[in-house]
């Protein structure tokens, strides 16, 4: 039976290189586990400590496993030379690794109580930026390889579900949430149910919302895992942040089962459907809907903040200059957040940016005021905003380089 090095030239002495490597990380994860359970020794219930140790431990030596597995796979993409070294890349997306095993620690417990409560965001946190770096690292030092594709795209997947079981479990978003974390696997899922019963498994066309949906995904529950915000504002979110990533997972499936859309409208009779009404429909959700949004952002702001309390507050607050009032401490600074927001959403300035500062000061503000219809409105408009931008006219859109290709590509 063939190996999985089968051909490689220089296979025993790459391998011996990794293997001291692979022990490396083992010991560093150790060490990692044996300082998070003194923690929580310390500054937690000695139960739920023990069962962190024991679901961190196990997440642990299953994925240290599979990096065992894995080391055979440290080669370019075409290439018959097995690498000796990890390279800066595969290095970040091992520690990705470690950590979201540290993450799953905090499965089946309650949100730890004090400043433990910041761990869990902390952890996903990590594991989320450094997604957006082993790749860029990789192309930057030439050390793509097999085995780094294969580990990343298993950790996005376990990622975002280990995320949103612990969102569910922390009761910031409803159990349907869960359906985002398990996305992929149904949609592996069903593509091998397909092969079994020997029905057609098309191949997947290009799409350029896949990364910017799933990013958002990423940075939404990322933000949500910090005591920071709750419910009912984070319920509203995580549907506003799950439904276009759903829709997008299924039409998806559809395409691999082989619905054809264009022929569907073909066959519906609607004339020119590839030529005209696909320019419509860009035209509408490139140019006309960001439009709208931006003037609607900037009207219901304006209402929001001198109808509500909140424009009472800030009456209150700027009448009395002193700064020491129980005002300016966090009420002025919220303001001042928004209001840089609406000003950059109304320019056009890194919309997109400006729309996640707009989410996160209204977040504040419903944690501590609680969510009206205006507050909703706010949110919706904002997300519409940050997967859409802000569509012509605008000044400045830095973060489309971010959307529409990986980093550190040109």
């Amino acid at each position: 039976m063939p190996t999985l090095t089968e051909g490689f030239s220089n296979t025993d002495q790459a391998l011996e290189s990794l293997r001291k490597r692979w022990a490396s990380i083992l010991t560093l994860q150790a060490l990692l586990l044996l300082a998070g359970t003194t923690v929580l020794l310390n500054w937690w219930t000695e139960g739920y400590a023990i069962r962190w140790l024991g679901l961190a431990a196990l997440s642990s030596l299953v994925y240290l496993g599979i990096l065992w597995r894995s080391l055979a796979f440290n080669s370019r993409p075409g290439e018959k030379i097995l690498l000796p070294d990890l390279g800066p890349g595969n290095l970040l997306t091992i520690l990705r690794g470690l950590f979201l095993a540290l993450l799953m620690g905090f499965l089946l417990s309650p949100w730890p109580p004090g400043w433990l409560a910041w761990v869990p965001g902390l952890l996903y946190s990590i594991v989320a930026i450094a997604d957006l770096f082993d790749g860029y690292l990789a192309r930057k030092f030439d050390h793509q390889t097999l085995m780094g594709e294969r580990l990343d795209l298993s950790l996005d997947g376990l990622g975002m579900l280990v995320a949103s079981i612990l969102l569910v479990q922390y009761g910031q978003v409803p159990a349907w949430y869960l359906l985002v974390g398990l996305a992929r696997y149904l949609f592996v899922a069903g593509i091998w149910l397909r092969r079994m019963l020997d029905k057609p498994v098309f191949e997947l066309g290009p799409n350029p919302t896949r990364r910017p949906f799933a990013g958002a995904q990423m940075g939404f529950a990322a933000v949500v895992l910090y005591p920071f915000f709750g419910p009912p504002g984070t319920a509203l979110a995580a549907a506003l942040f799950a439904v276009p990533f759903l829709v997008g997972f299924t039409v998806d499936w559809l395409e691999v089962c082989g619905v054809n859309f264009s022929g569907f409208f073909q066959r519906a009779k609607i004339e020119n459907y590839d030529g005209q009404n696909k320019r419509l429909l860009k035209n509408i959700f490139v140019t006309w809907l960001p439009l709208v949004f931006r003037g609607s952002l900037v009207v219901i702001i304006g209402y929001w903040v001198f109808q509500n309390s909140i424009g009472q507050d800030i009456i209150s607050g700027l009448s009395q200059v002193s700064f020491s009032t129980s005002f300016f401490p966090w009420l002025s600074g919220l303001v001042l957040i928004i209001g840089i927001g609406t000003l950059m959403i109304a320019l056009g300035a890194a919309g997109r940016i400006a729309a996640l500062i707009i989410l996160f000061g209204v977040g504040i503000y419903v944690n501590n005021y609680g969510l009206d219809v205006t507050e909703a409105l706010l949110v919706i408009v904002a997300a519409a905003l940050l997967y859409l931008g802000t569509g012509p006219y605008s000044l400045w859109n830095p973060e489309q380089g971010i959307i529409s290709r990986r980093l550190g590509e040109l």
